[in-house]
């Protein structure tokens, strides 16, 4: 009903005083509390499944559904070699800057929205390495 149309039926009801008014029920939605974010380990699970895996696989080789079709082929993050050559602070530095903000392929894309949220990428890094065995 059109908020004019309460107006007409409260207005109709003034003109009969030998009535009594009937009482009308109304629901009102209790607020609801806003979720608790996810943590930040959560956070990345959910990130390297939505933007990760694509290319590095769920796992992590490489072997992600669009790995064949990149000519650079994705680092295979679970390698030992690699996972011995490089730095916790690279690994953080190459999540949110991309592939071409360390040197590195321009196909690997830059996450800026990360760079706010450290705790979110430190998660990132420790699934990365997670990734080593």
């Amino acid at each position: 009903m059109r908020p004019w149309g309460v107006l007409l039926v409260g207005l109709a009801a003034c003109d009969r005083p030998t009535e009594p008014m009937k009482a009308v029920a109304t629901t009102v939605a209790a607020p609801t509390a806003a979720p608790a974010p996810a943590s930040p380990e959560d956070q990345a699970k959910a990130l390297a499944r939505d933007r990760c895996a694509s290319c590095h696989g769920s796992a992590g080789k490489g072997d992600g559904p669009n790995a064949a079709t990149l000519a650079a082929k994705p680092r295979d993050l679970s390698a030992k070699e690699w996972q011995k050559s490089v730095s916790d602070s690279q690994i953080h530095t190459v999540i949110v800057k991309g592939g071409a903000g360390v040197g590195k392929s321009i196909l690997m894309p830059p996450n800026p929205d990360l760079e706010s949220k450290p705790e979110v990428v430190d998660a990132l890094v420790k699934l990365v390495r997670g990734y080593g065995g």
